[in-house]
């Protein structure tokens, strides 16, 4: 019976009260799992222990740690787990939260006893502010069966939505999560910038993204890409695209990432005229020199005196 019982319970210690770790800690406790222990580099009173204290003891040690300090990380936890108690971490699950990294760097604590699982939540996690985890996807990547079932149970117990990840293409699967966030602000800044050199000011440059792009955002989650794909490629409005080119020519920066994506636009969504735009992307090639466009993306990178914005030379 007893054994039942240690089979259903699960509590949590969370390692690294960052960004994620701070959302995760107050998830749990939200939900009534219970939180044996929030570990940290240093302690705050009556919220955080430091590794040196912590027990470790917990069912799933889940560790909220940047992805370069995960294996040293693991090692340190199986350390402090035999300089308490003595012990190992047979019967214990340790996972990371790394949408990059497979569960293969936590080998340490593989090797100690332990589960090991990659758990990533898919949601950005910019300040310690507490970002709500209801309904939000969970990737799930793990060797075990029974480990899976557990953590998606507790995935669950917190509002989450689990799936599974396959380790061999985690790199592919990070690599899109890249692209569907820090990278969209990256092409948003791109819009915007270009707004700028229009003539607009920064403030109604940024509304004036914003109101186009919130909306496709919706679109594409309510209804697909193919449904919410307009403007002059969905057109086929070459001449058009021809101005955009011309316009760009002197910001090569910004030319490339316009062409970037209409190359993907071509490629994956149903654009018209697809042949028409195809050449007047190849013959609107205004690829900078390498000596030259590494001089502008040098004169680029400086920050602005007033508000340390990149600025296009």
């Amino acid at each position: 019976m007893a054994g039942h019982l240690r089979e259903m319970a699960i509590d949590v210690t969370v390692v690294g009260p960052g960004n994620w770790g701070t959302s995760l800690d107050a998830a749990l406790r939200g939900a009534g799992v219970p939180v044996a222990e929030v570990v940290g580099r240093r302690a705050v009173k009556g919220r955080v222990v430091s590794m040196r204290r912590a027990k470790l003891d917990a069912r799933v040690i889940w560790l909220c740690v940047p992805d370069g300090a995960i294996r040293e990380t693991a090692e340190e936890l199986v350390r402090r787990r035999q300089d308490f108690s003595g012990k190992d971490f047979s019967g214990q699950i340790v996972v990371h939260s790394s949408g990059a990294l497979t569960s293969e760097v936590l080998e340490p604590a593989r090797k100690a006893g332990a589960q090991v699982a990659s758990v990533h939540p898919v949601m950005t996690f910019p300040t310690r502010d507490v970002v709500p985890l209801e309904g939000v996807l969970f990737g799930i990547e793990t060797a075990g069966a029974s480990t899976r079932g557990r953590l998606e149970r507790l995935v669950k117990k917190i509002g989450g939505r689990p799936f599974r990840v396959d380790g061999k293409k985690k790199a592919l699967y990070h690599a899109a999560g890249t692209m569907a966030s820090p990278l969209i602000v990256a092409a948003l800044t791109a819009a915007m910038e270009t707004a700028r050199l229009a003539g607009l000011d920064e403030a109604t440059a940024k509304q004036w993204v914003a109101a186009l792009a919130v909306p496709t955002v919706h679109n594409l989650a309510a209804r697909g890409p193919e449904r919410s794909f307009s403007g002059p490629f969905a057109r086929g409005d070459a001449g058009t695209i021809h101005l955009h080119l011309q316009a760009l020519a002197a910001h090569p920066i910004l030319a490339g990432v316009y062409r970037a994506l209409a190359e993907e636009a071509l490629a994956a969504l149903p654009v018209r005229n697809r042949e028409s735009l195809a050449e007047v992307l190849a013959a609107n090639n205004f690829e900078a020199g390498e000596a030259d466009g590494a001089k502008r993306l040098r004169e680029r990178l400086k920050p602005a005196k007033s508000s340390g914005r990149r600025q296009e030379q």
